[in-house]
């Protein structure tokens, strides 16, 4: 007899078999269970090594031994033809046959049900470190390569009164302006600081969370005439006190001023910076105690709301403080702001006047100083359009602020109308340093990166960061198109994305990406979810018989179409002349009328007339630039349309070369030469 026979004829082969399905089905429990119960991978270990030890005095047993009804027999003595030994070998073949099919089962779940939940967690838990590592690398690299920077927590309130309330907020906001002015360091800005206020948490923490290398706290008393304001300085990495002090004073504008400058000189030397003669007293203070109290009730309505810098009882409150002390620059400079942004984009004559009044009065009072700066800044960016001057005005303005985030802001604003995005996109990475947790910053940088064509930096951007806002997630969506190249992806992922965050902007998005990806059943659904009621837009109709209109032409759908086009050519004609017109976004609207009707030429005039526009500045041309060669492609109009995504581009705009080939609204042109072309260079470079 062979050994094979041999080993079959004693059962050997059943009980190996048998052993290793259940051993393998056991070690899969065992590294299921024992990470819950917290048990280490060295136990996961041992099980595996006792089973794998087990298996060979198992065979040896099986080998020599039979179990029988009254137990263990040597094989010798074991009668093969009885009944009975023939029932126990066909019941260990149904064991054997079981434990196989479990075994296979358990595979097929683990493989297709398991597995694929196993790989998410571990890619989630790879990008989080992957995030964490980016943010722990650009922070230690900020400092060792930037300028220290510094958190002033919000004062407290020592006694619980309303005036020490006030005065708490009031010191640390002018501490905040005065620190800022130091060109050695950088200074978090108020709104990320704000949310610390009478939360306990651990200086370590706050320093990681905001970026800072000390964290400044501190406490107001007030008692009758008499102010007691007690400060600390504390290095946000190894908890260490680097000064402390107590300042005693009697209750005037003059003598809270006078502590800030000695809590910043304290400062500097601590952190071993250059206070610089230009940092000092760039603030003209007030020594009218009721128009300090004026100007920070002024900034406490600001901070309320995004509309409260224009509304009337801040003005109101600024102008109560220049009143009682005529040389307190800062609310003078925040009127000229707060009047020349409401003549932007409707010039009012009279309140123009009033902006050019209050420079004037600055400048009599502070030549030269910040907020005069920071006055012709306002006045020369929203009133005058002076783009180039507003910016160098800015730029000094920040030499002499360099911690000023609402500088930086506007300056990046201006960037923006100037077409240099790159330059705006340095100004909000600075603003964001100094305005950690300011959430639309992030986005705001994805998105400028990403009209500036760089996308990998606004990927990086976005691994660095664990934000969850509809933004910021929008952005993540459409930038997997480089690397799954799938529109009808996309579209999912806008579904997903709506259905998460309701809000007018995600339901645009999600028409738009069923229209893209050619599911125009869908977009005709979406289209039920845009308000009726909704006002023109930039095209001079609303979004929604815009949406209508796209809807229609990609369905075919030639008498909706055609109502649409008369609706919108009579909305148009109620707006004025027709050569009035074609200096805004409707001459664009005109150029997609054209272009839906099949004249080519028409929409090329009206394109052309659109770009060159008195009426268009840079950010419409970067937002709009995608609709116009879009509108070409429509029309027919091949060379047109393949140039207008080439120059589109070469500067900032919304095309994207691994999304724009494939729109539907090519469709027309995509067999022509120039087109065949553009899209074999797009998919290369993607």
């Amino acid at each position: 007899m062979t050994l094979f026979a041999e080993l079959k004829r004693r059962n050997v082969l059943r009980v190996a078999a048998a052993y290793v399905a259940v051993s393998w089905l056991l070690i899969q429990v065992v590294e299921t269970l024992f990470p819950v119960f917290g048990l280490s991978d060295a136990a996961i270990r041992a099980v595996v090594l006792v089973l794998a030890i087990g298996f060979v005095p198992a065979v040896i047993v099986a080998w020599a031994f039979e179990l029988t009804p009254e137990g263990f027999v040597r094989d010798s003595e074991v009668d093969r033809s009885s009944v009975i030994i023939k029932a126990r070998t066909q019941r260990l073949d149904r064991i054997v046959m079981v434990a196989l099919a479990l075994a296979v089962g358990f595979f097929a779940f683990d493989k297709f049900v398991l597995d694929p939940a196993r790989d998410e967690a571990r890619e989630q838990a790879i990008a989080e470190t992957a995030r964490e590592a980016g943010r722990t690398e650009a922070v230690e690299a900020r400092r060792e390569s930037g300028p220290p920077v510094i958190a002033v927590l919000p004062f407290s309130a020592v006694t619980a009164n309303d005036d020490s309330e006030f005065f708490a907020a009031g010191v640390h906001d002018d501490l905040l302006t005065r620190l800022a002015q130091l060109p050695s360091m950088l200074v978090v800005s108020r709104t990320s600081v704000l949310e610390y206020k009478d939360v306990q948490r651990n200086i370590r923490e706050i320093g990681e969370a905001l970026g800072a290398d000390a964290i400044l706290e501190g406490g107001v008393q007030n008692v009758g005439n008499r102010i007691r304001i007690n400060a600390q300085l504390i290095d946000a990495k190894t908890d260490e006190h680097l000064w402390a002090e107590t300042y005693d004073r009697e209750l005037t504008a003059a003598s809270i001023f006078d502590v800030q400058d000695d809590i910043a000189e304290a400062i500097a030397e601590a952190m071993r910076v250059t206070l610089g003669e230009r940092a000092t007293r760039q603030l003209i203070p007030t020594s009218n105690m009721a128009a300090y109290r004026a100007y920070h009730e002024a900034i406490a309505i600001s901070d309320a709301s995004a509309g409260g810098a224009q509304s009337e009882e801040y003005r109101a409150l600024l102008h109560k403080a220049v009143e009682l002390d005529p040389a307190f620059t800062r609310p003078l400079a925040l009127l000229v702001g707060s009047y020349s942004i409401s003549t932007f984009d409707n010039s009012d004559p009279d309140l123009i006047a009033r902006s050019e009044a209050l420079v004037e009065r600055i400048r009599e009072v502070a030549p030269g100083s910040t907020d005069h700066l920071i006055a012709q800044t306002y006045y020369t960016y929203y009133v005058l359009k002076d783009y180039r001057l507003a910016h160098q005005l800015a730029s000094e303005a920040l030499k002499m602020a360099p911690s000023d985030a609402h500088i930086l802001a506007i300056r990046s604003w201006i960037e923006r109308r100037m077409g240099d995005f790159d330059a705006m996109v340095e100004s909000i990475r600075r603003q964001r340093q100094l305005e950690p947790h300011n959430e639309s910053l992030t986005f705001s940088l994805v998105f400028n990166l990403m009209n500036a064509h760089r996308y990998d930096e606004a990927e990086a951007e976005l691994a660095a960061s664990d934000l969850k806002t509809y933004g910021v997630e929008w952005a993540r969506a459409i930038l997997r198109v480089r690397e799954h190249g799938s529109l009808e992806t996309y579209a999912a992922d806008a579904a997903r994305l709506a259905g998460e965050f309701r809000s007018p902007q995600s339901v645009l998005n999600l028409w738009w990406s069923r229209v893209i990806s050619r599911n125009y059943e869908g977009a005709m659904q979406t289209l039920a979810l845009f308000p009726d009621n909704a006002p023109a837009g930039q095209f001079g109709v609303s979004e929604k018989t815009m949406a209508q209109l796209f809807t229609a032409l990609a369905m075919d759908d030639d008498e909706q179409m055609q109502a649409l086009l008369d609706d919108i050519r009579t909305r148009l004609d109620a707006l004025g002349p027709r050569e009035e017109t074609l200096e805004t976004m409707a001459a664009l609207t005109l150029a997609a009328v054209a272009g839906m009707e099949g004249n080519a030429s028409q929409a090329e005039e009206y394109v052309e007339r659109w770009f060159t526009g008195a009426g268009l500045d840079w950010p419409d041309r970067v937002l709009y630039r995608e609709t116009a060669c879009q509108i070409l492609g429509i029309a027919g109009a091949a060379e047109a349309a393949v140039q207008c995504i080439r120059d589109g581009l070469e500067e900032p705009s919304m095309l994207m070369p691994f999304i724009e080939p494939k729109l539907p609204f090519y469709d027309s042109i995509r067999d022509e030469p120039e087109f065949i072309e553009l899209a074999k260079e797009l998919a290369y470079q993607s």
